[in-house]
């Protein structure tokens, strides 16, 4: 995955959306509400400590959910300021934002994918593609590099565990090779609410070399995490795959999750007496302390907007 904002990405030129022309407006109101509705239903991760399976996933997941509720605010203050009232979300977004009880799916649909083609619509599209020229935009800009580089924690976070699930249980991953070709097939059905305008506007005419551009790196990033072969499987192999990764989602629908922490935490906390012990870490009550500040100052949007660096769009 990209390690920084300033790494990769799709490049789209000199094309800009004009934010005082009504067309372009209803353009980024939409891009705009799909954003809102994933950082919506992002907070409830928090439901995840409930199934946390260790302190340092209970933590991760704490951190997010604070994360995530900043950056509803964030985009809310981001409608305000455009004058712009939210849409319904897009049914695919739907499907791809909808939280899933099984972990393994969770940590790979949600986390590793899901915020990562989040990631890549913040960086390469509205980064890219706000007029810096428009006064609204540089304040604009500056929230949405925090909520990037917040998206860059979760990503990694869902590749690491996705690995570290691969490594405990590898038949997961033929159904999460099927899952990634299911997901990369329903994508473009996202865009086709443009296709008539397309060709005639300068930023929705890069959509089919962007969609292209998502794809590869979804695929180069499954590689990395073993999942998707070197060379691209032939159709009955894929089509078996996209089945098993199918059957796996809907039983996915009815996992219920269990709590583990009162079950592990004093081998977690290291007070069991055993070797290697304490795999939760060994922070002291005051590092947490100075953690849970941190965040609690970056997440409010005046910090949002006192704290991130310059306006320049990076890609």
């Amino acid at each position: 995955m990209l390690a920084t904002l300033d790494e990769g990405g799709y490049d789209f030129g000199e094309a800009r959306f004009d934010l005082n022309d009504p067309a372009d407006r209803e353009i980024l109101r939409f891009i705009l509400s799909q954003a809102l509705y994933g950082e919506a239903t992002g907070v409830y991760c928090g439901k995840s400590l409930y199934a946390a399976g260790s302190l340092e996933a209970a933590r991760f997941y704490l951190r997010q959910a604070k994360q995530e509720l900043a950056h509803l605010e964030l985009f809310a203050d981001i409608f305000r300021g455009l004058g712009l009232v939210p849409l319904e979300a897009h049914w695919v977004i739907r499907l791809l934002s909808s939280h899933n009880n099984y972990y393994p799916l969770k940590v790979l649909m949600e986390h590793a994918i899901g915020e990562g083609m989040v990631l890549d619509i913040f960086k390469d599209i509205l980064l890219q593609t706000l007029p810096d020229s428009d006064p609204r935009v540089p304040l604009i800009k500056k929230k949405l590099r925090i909520v990037c580089r917040e998206e860059i924690e979760h990503v990694a976070w869902g590749e690491k565990e996705t690995k570290r699930l691969l490594k405990e249980k590898p038949w997961l991953r033929t159904p999460y090779y099927g899952l990634i070709e299911l997901q990369m097939s329903v994508l473009p059905m996202l865009v086709r609410a443009f296709e008539k305008r397309a060709g005639k506007h300068p930023v929705l005419v890069h959509l089919p070399g962007f969609l292209s551009h998502v794809r590869a790196r979804v695929y180069a990033q499954g590689r990395e995490l073993g999942i998707v072969p070197a060379e691209r499987p032939g159709l009955f192999t894929r089509m078996f795959a996209m089945l098993y990764g199918l059957m796996l989602f809907v039983r996915s629908q009815f996992a219920r999750s269990t709590s583990k922490l009162e079950k592990i935490y004093i081998s977690e906390l290291g007070l069991d007496g055993s070797p290697g012990s304490g795999g939760g870490g060994s922070f002291t009550s005051d590092e947490h302390d100075d953690d849970d500040k941190a965040h609690v100052v970056s997440d409010t949007p005046a910090a949002l907007a006192s704290a991130a660096p310059s306006s320049r769009a990076s890609a």
